[in-house]
Formats: structure tokens, sequence, C-alpha cells
């Protein structure tokens, strides 16, 4: 179920042990004890240490161990001691003691009280007279089976050299009227139990019912295959189970068909679940992304859901801002932008005016991080590798020895010195070699920083993505680990996590190319508030001026719609352990969703599992937001969020933002 986690491997264990015991249980040998009270000693091999409690847990032990066949109860002291080889039918114990002896019977014998070394020839009537030849089983199966009979009587050998077992069938049976014969150790008289309501099916011992236990056994199996191929993960998938692909053909053609077939029906029933696992066969047989129905879940981003409140006693507000810049030999224009942007933002922030804080001047300062690659002819030029303004750099030539640790401690001051900033940004360019660069030495820098401001930014400015295969599809140099593209930092996701923890937004400003703007939607599944966009030059500035405004200001209330997709990495487990599709605090449910597409309008809801099934459009749908109403939130905040286009086409990689904005009589 959404929002459980079910250990399935567990569950079956269980499953399959107590169905294995209800299979056997014809052939178990217990329940029921015959009571002698009296005994002073009772033959047998005792074993295990004595027990302590009652007469019940005295029974009770004994009937769970299967090697015990007696149990010697001292009602005195309370103790119990557990014995094997002890005969029912020929009971050898001493009287004259103050002991109980509680002897196992046997399943054939439970609907009946048992009397060894008894006949009741004498003290009833007949209903079948000296049946020979029939062991104690059938003698007690041909009574409970007759109405009339109430107790049988069986002698196993006869005095008279008799080779047969003989079997009496009595009435009227009074066990207070029974007589103790000389000569009779080898009669046992069974009498039946009226409220005996148990289970009893009588041949239980025979060799059909060993036939029908192994016949439940291998039910037992069957069911438990059939369970674990449910659940066991198919290839590596996330969803998909082994069993659900038997029914999958294997023509091409026909496959893509099926998996349209299985996402149209998992869509209908508005499974989450349902719906991934047909996303994996549906990815898997090509399945075309326009024919995919879209489903997103819906989340809050919870730090911008606070009523805001107006300071007029605060009178500085601190900024940090760092630049993140790539230095590989393409940028030269981009740089020399940045440069000149430094002076231009610290002007344009000291008009801003804070709507919260509208007696504070905002102090803005700034450090940078310098960016270039491990290729050798970024090393001919002398360039580093990662070199931080007032800090230190990396020049080594790649290795696998190196760690992510060598970039965190570069070190880094902040500075108000536009000048200083300005001349350290105005660096000699490296090359670069293939496309990707080392960015993510780059974060590992900016993250180490020390951020103590009111508000935090950073700014990378590049046009190029980050080392890794999961982030472009672009060629990755020989330094670069053969199957994963990365180098010695590793992935981008930790120091973004690191910066997201330290309340640093992060923006990305390129120039378009698709490796560098898939990136950016690969690091949005990480920080859904990154903010990535294409810039020319020329408008740096009046872009991050625009980016550090708005951070400043009363944050809109903001909503993620993230497509439902698959993990990125294949599970551990070969079980489906976790069906989990969205989860956590921030997930917003029960929420009115108004789709516009294809000149029609249409109201969603969004259920208690987070999830829009939005589905298929011939156009790009447009989606407004209409939130519930929020004590203390109301009175600053519209109802609707401004609307957002989406992309008609499933995406697994794009999120959106949808943004509730201030009242404009609230802002005033």
């Amino acid at each position: 179920k959404t929002g459980r986690n079910w250990d399935l491997l567990l569950f079956v264990k269980v499953l399959a042990k107590w169905l294995l015991l209800l299979s056997l249980f014809p052939l178990v040998h217990g329940g029921k004890f015959m009571e002698i009270e009296g005994v002073s000693a009772a033959p047998g091999t005792s074993f295990g240490d004595s027990l302590t409690g009652n007469a019940a847990s005295c029974q009770d032990a004994c009937d769970k161990e299967m090697s015990c066949d007696c149990a010697l109860f001292d009602p005195l002291h309370g103790s119990c001691k557990m014995q094997a080889d002890c005969l029912y039918f020929h009971p050898d114990y001493e009287g004259g003691g103050n002991l109980e002896l509680y002897i196992k019977l046997p399943p054939h014998s439970w609907p009946f009280s048992v009397f060894p070394g008894t006949n009741a020839n004498r003290d009833g009537q007949d209903v079948t007279v000296d049946k020979k030849g029939m062991t104690e089983q059938d003698c007690v199966d041909l009574c409970y089976q007759s109405t009339d009979c109430q107790c049988a009587v069986l002698l196993t050998k006869d005095r008279w050299s008799s080779a047969d077992d003989h079997c009496w069938l009595q009435s009227k049976c009074h066990p207070e009227g029974f007589k103790q014969m000389n000569h009779a150790q080898e009669y046992i008289t069974f009498v039946k139990d009226p409220k005996f309501g148990g289970f009893y099916e009588t041949g239980s011992g025979s060799p059909v019912m060993l036939i029908i236990c192994l016949v439940l056994v291998l039910l037992l199996f069957v069911v438990v295959t059939a369970l674990v191929l449910y659940y066991m993960r198919n290839k590596g998938r996330a969803y998909r189970a082994i069993l659900q692909d038997l029914a999958v053909p294997k023509e091409e053609n026909s496959r893509k068909e099926y998996a349209k077939e299985q996402l149209l029906s998992s869509f209908s029933r508005k499974s989450g679940v349902g719906y991934l696992s047909s996303l994996e066969l549906a990815l898997e047989a090509k399945v075309r992304n326009s024919d995919i129905p879209c489903v997103y879940s819906l989340h809050k981003v919870p730090e911008t859901f606070k009523a805001p409140q107006i300071d007029t006693s605060v009178t500085n507000l601190k900024v940090q801002l760092c630049f993140v810049l790539d230095y590989t030999g393409s940028m030269k224009t981009q740089i020399a932008q940045a440069k000149d942007s430094v002076s231009k933002i610290i002007e344009a922030m000291k008009k801003v005016k804070v709507v919260s804080l509208p007696n504070a001047a905002i102090d803005v300062e700034m450090a940078a991080v310098a960016y270039f690659d491990w290729d050798t002819e970024t090393r001919k030029l002398g360039r580093p590798v990662v070199s931080v303004f007032g800090g230190s750099e990396v020049k080594e030539e790649h290795s696998d020895t190196l760690t992510p640790d060598k970039f965190r401690q570069l070190g880094g001051v902040w500075t108000k010195d536009t000048k200083a900033l300005e001349k350290w940004i105005d660096q000699g360019l490296g090359h670069g070699g293939k496309v990707p660069e080392e960015l993510t030495g780059a974060l590992l820098a900016a993250a180490s920083l020390k951020w103590n401001a009111d508000e935090k930014l950073m700014v990378v400015i590049t046009d190029a993505p980050c080392h890794g295969k999961d982030y472009s599809k672009v060629d990755h140099d020989s330094f670069c680990h053969k199957t994963t593209g990365l180098t010695c930092t590793g992935r981008p996701e930790e120091p973004l996590q690191g910066l997201m923890a330290q309340g640093v937004t992060t923006v990305i400003l390129h120039t378009g190319e698709a490796a560098a703007v898939s990136m950016c939607r690969k690091l949005q599944q990480t920080d859904p508030m990154l903010i990535h966009e294409k810039v020319s030059p020329s408008q740096t500035a009046q872009k991050v001026v625009s980016v550090l405004e708005s951070k400043v200001q009363i944050q809109p209330l903001t909503y993620i719609l993230k497509p439902l997709r698959l993990p990125d990495e294949a599970p551990t487990s070969a079980l489906i352990c976790e069906t989990v599709v969205a989860t956590g605090p921030d997930l917003a449910t029960n929420t009115s969703i108004e789709v516009e597409a294809s000149g029609k309008k249409e109201s969603m809801m969004v259920g208690s599992d987070g999830l829009l099934f939005l589905g298929t459009n011939t156009s790009n749908p447009k989606v407004t937001l209409n939130r519930p109403a929020m004590s203390g939130l109301d009175q600053w905040f519209d109802s609707n969020s401004d609307q957002v286009e989406l992309d008609r086409i499933f995406d697994a990689e794009k999120s959106y933002l949808l943004k509730v904005p201030i009242k404009s009589q609230a802002e005033s």
C-alpha cells in the first residue's frame, strides 16, 4: 500500500511455515493426554531441564516438544519433567505418590477416553462381536463411525495364541463399572468423549491421508512459489515482477501494444504502483513518449508555507552571493560579462526595498569559485582544476586516490571589495578537453564556504554539463570512469544537498546547449527549487539582480509537480519490498487542479496518494492550482497559482513549480 513498507520475504516465510504446519496437522503426534494421578515414578528417558508452572503449562510444553511422550508433574513444587519412551497402551508406573502423569495420545484416540489394561466386555452390550484382524486404528474408526457404539475394546495379544487382534464394539459403557481383571494388561478400552469437538479424520494414519498431506504440501509449494515470483523483481526492475512478464508477447509490435494496454489499464484504475510497473515495460518496449499517459505527484515546498512577518526594527539584511564560473576555452565572453556584473549587482541591490523589512538596507558580500578540467592541455597552460577566491586550488593530475575532501578544504573568503573580486575573475582560461567539465569539484568547494547570511545565492555560469553519464549523453574524457563517466569528485548531488541544507538557492545560467539543460533537469530532481535559464552574456547582471531581488522579498506559496518516474538505480533486493510511490510531510493531497487543454477546461483532483493522473493530450496542457484554505496564509496569498504550461509528452526529468502569489493589497 502507498506509504507503507512491507517485508514480503518475511511474510512469505511466515505464511509457508503456517501452511506447512496446517498441511501436516493430521500427522502430528499430540494434542490430548491420558491423566494418571497418585504416581510416585514413571519409566522412560528424562530429557531437558525441569520446568516450572502448573499442570496446563506442563501439558502444553510436552505437546509442543515432538520428542516428549509423557510429562511428570509435581503439584507441590510446581515442577514438570518431560520424558520419552512412554507407552500409552501399556503405561508402566509406580503408585503411592503425589505426582501426576500425563501421557500423550495419538490423534486417532482424541475423541475417546482411554483406559489401558481394562476390559469393558462384562458391563456393556455388544454392537459388534469380536471382529478379528483389526488394528487399533481400525477399531476406533469403526466405533467413531457407529452411532450405537459408546466404547471399543481391543485385545492386542491373545493368551490362547490366536494370530489375530480382536475388536468389540459396545453400547451402554460405564467407565466406573469397568472390571480390573487378572491378565487384562493386553486389553485397552476406548470410551467416546461426548465433549469432543475437534478435528478428527478416520484413517488418519493410512496411506490415503499421507497422500493428502503430500498433496497439501505440493499445493503449498505452488502457492509460495507463485507469491515469490509475483513479488520478485524481473531483470533488476523496481516494480515489475517475474510473474507479470509471463503474459508479455515476445514479438516487438505485440509487446508495444501490450505495454500500452497495461499503461492505460493502470491509469484508468489510478494505481500508482501499477502505473510504474507498466511504465517499466513500456520504456523497455520503446513505447513512444507521446503514448505514455502523464502522471504527477504534487508536493509543497515547506519553507514557503510561512505567514510573512513585517519587522520595522531590522535595518540591515545580509546577502551572500557566490559565483561558480566555468573557465574552459569557450567561456571568454561569459567570464567577461560576469566580471562586469559584479559592480552592477552591488549598485542595483542598494536600491531594492524589502516588503517585510521596510527599513532594511541590503548588504551584499561576494565570493567566487573557478573551475576548469583535468585534461592535459589545461595542465600545460598552468591552469588549475578548481580555484577559490581567497583560498587555494587543486592542480594535480587526475587520480582515483584523490577524494572529494581535497576540494572541501580549499577555503575561500567573502568580500565587499568589488575591485579585488573583479581582478581575480579576470584570469586566464583553460582548454577543457571533451564537453563535460569539473563542475562537481567547484560545487564541493562552494558548499564548504562559510554561509552565514540572511539570504544566500549561488550562481553557476556555464555552457557545459558536469561529468557523469547520468547527466548528459555527450562523450567523456579518458580520465573519467568508463562506466559512470564520473571523476574522483563523485556525483554533484552530494554538494548540492549540502548547499540546500544551508539554505542556499542555486541558479544555473547557461547558453542553452542540450547537454547543459539535461544536467540541470537531472539536478532539479535533487533540488526542485534550482533555477536554470538560458541567458545571453549581456543579460547576466540583470538576471542575477532579478533572482536576488525575488529572493529577499516574500516568497510565493510554492508547489512542485513531479513526474511519476522510475528510480535511477536498480534495487538491491530481489523482492519488491517497498511499493512506496510518493510520501513525506510535503506531499500535497486532496488539492484541486484546473487543466486547460485543446480548448477545454477540466477540474481534476489530486487524491489522498498525492497523485494527479493527467493523461495524454494533443496540445500542451496549462494548469492552475486551487489551494485549500490555510489559516494564517489566506490574508496574504491568492487562492490560485499562476498558470503553468506543461509539456504534453511524457518527460521523466522535467518538474514544474506552481507558485501562489502574494495578494496585491497585502503587498501594498
